[in-house]
């Protein structure tokens, strides 16, 4: 009996020490569990975390597109021709044949200057003239047959050749007393009166060539290299009128003042309504360049100073792109110097830096400037 209660006690001992590491064990995979749960929450409260930091910026996919650029100068029109006529000769004015406002052709006679003596000098000279011919030949002569000297010769020669030289002076004086025309034009000054009496240089007219009619304007440093002698051109004068021509001249050099270049376009104007001095706008075509159109407030600069934009790369991280400015307008800019497509940042592009990986959240796509 004693020993069946030993037995009894010893089973129960065992029983108690199996259930206690049955309750351990239990409870070990409970703590690993709650352990591992803990963990895997921490993991994905990490992730989560890294997930939130990463920079949010809108971009815009953009292609290059052909830029028609158009050099805009503002100008003047001016004659084509502009010439003071003066007096050759002394005088009383003769004749006025023209007033200021008539259209006048080459070679019209416009003013005479009183003859006085001068036909008289032209018809001495030419008796002169006749004169020493006869005595040269009578010379020539002589010195043939040997009766005559060389020196006489040669002198009979030199005066026969300075009765030719007065002949001609008193002829062209003569010439002096009409005012001609030198182009067809307009006269747009008068400064004389009949019965004036005027000297050699005093203006009389001023002529001017209105057709074709020139319009004058400067080029910049940065447009200078991109117009051409012979191209087209088109001016807006300040009455809304359209006139097209050619570009005629391009200066070789700069003005020393303003490094600006002179310009020079001819119009065509056969009923000459374009006066001189009226301001005009001209427009003139240059090469084509592969651009992008974009808003102003899209540019960022670098570190050093160096304008550009900046751009989401395949990786999604943000590259710094340096510009080459083509044209500024006020609503919008025209810049080059990038790849034939980009993923340009619209919004935003103050908050990263480059190298920064962002997502990026597309917007409309296209090639005008937000």
């Amino acid at each position: 009996m004693l020993f069946k209660k030993k037995i009894m006690k010893k089973s129960f001992f065992i029983a108690l020490i199996i259930a206690v590491m049955a309750v351990l064990w239990v409870a070990s995979g409970v703590l690993d569990k709650n352990k591992s749960t803990q963990d895997l929450s921490e993991a994905n409260q990490e992730t989560v975390s890294e997930e939130e930091t990463i920079q949010e910026v809108r971009v815009e996919d953009m292609t290059a597109q052909n830029m028609d650029d158009v050099a805009e100068v503002t100008g003047r029109t001016q004659a084509s021709r502009n010439v003071a006529l003066k007096a050759e000769t002394q005088g009383q004015i003769s004749e006025l044949l023209v007033k200021k406002g008539d259209k006048v052709r080459a070679g019209q006679v416009l003013a005479r200057i009183e003859a006085k003596d001068r036909q008289s000098r032209v018809n001495e000279a030419q008796q002169l003239l006749n004169q020493r011919d006869i005595q040269y030949k009578a010379a020539k002569e002589l010195a043939a047959k040997g009766f005559g000297s060389q020196v006489r010769l040669a002198q009979a020669r030199a005066e026969l050749e300075t009765a030719r030289s007065q002949l001609k002076q008193a002829r062209v004086e003569l010439s002096n007393i009409i005012i001609k025309a030198p182009f067809d034009g307009i006269i747009a000054m008068q400064m004389v009166e009949r019965g004036d009496f005027v000297s050699q240089g005093t203006a009389i007219f001023d002529v001017v060539d209105l057709d074709p009619i020139e319009i004058v304007g400067f080029l910049t440093e940065k447009l200078v290299g991109h117009v051409n002698e012979g191209e087209e051109a088109t001016a807006t004068l300040l009455n809304g009128e359209k006139v097209r021509g050619n570009i005629t001249f391009v200066s070789p050099s700069a003005n020393q003042e303003t490094r600006t270049f002179q310009i020079e376009m001819t119009v065509a104007n056969d009923d000459l309504m374009i006066k001189e001095g009226l301001t005009a706008k001209i427009l003139i075509p240059v090469k084509q360049a592969k651009a992008y159109k974009i808003s102003p407030s899209i540019l960022s600069l670098s570190d050093d100073g160096t304008t550009g934009v900046k751009i989401v790369n395949e990786d999604n991280q943000v590259v710094f792109m340096p510009i080459t400015l083509l044209k500024d307008t006020p609503s919008h800019l025209w810049i080059g110097g990038l790849p034939d497509s980009v993923r340009i940042i619209t919004v935003g592009q103050e908050f990263v830096v480059p190298g920064q990986v962002v997502k990026p959240v597309l917007t409309h796509k296209g090639n005008t400037a937000p």
